[in-house]
């Protein structure tokens, strides 16, 4: 099992939050929302503002994804936030 850490900044266009380079099975993220005001939205490749999970500022959530998944992220309000993301998988 692989385990990465990364800050992503996320701003007015859809970032990934994980690549499947080498897993064989599923991913699991941990994404926590770093700012102290604004949101993000989280959700496919075409996540849009206002449309996705809504991840409010400090909030956390784990996502299991399916090999091969992505999960993105947008920002929902005027500034970029900073989203903490702990994956593992095999």
């Amino acid at each position: 099992m692989s385990v990465t850490a990364a800050q992503v900044t996320v701003s007015t266009t859809a970032v990934a939050l994980n690549t499947e380079t080498g897993a064989v099975s599923g991913t699991r993220l941990i994404v926590k929302n770093t700012d102290s005001t604004d949101g993000a939205d989280l959700g496919p490749s075409g996540v849009t503002a206002g449309a996705g999970y809504a991840l409010a500022a400090g909030e956390l959530v784990t996502v299991e994804l399916a090999h091969g998944e992505q999960l993105y992220a947008i920002r929902s309000a005027a500034s970029d936030v900073v989203l903490a993301v702990l994956r593992t998988g095999a």
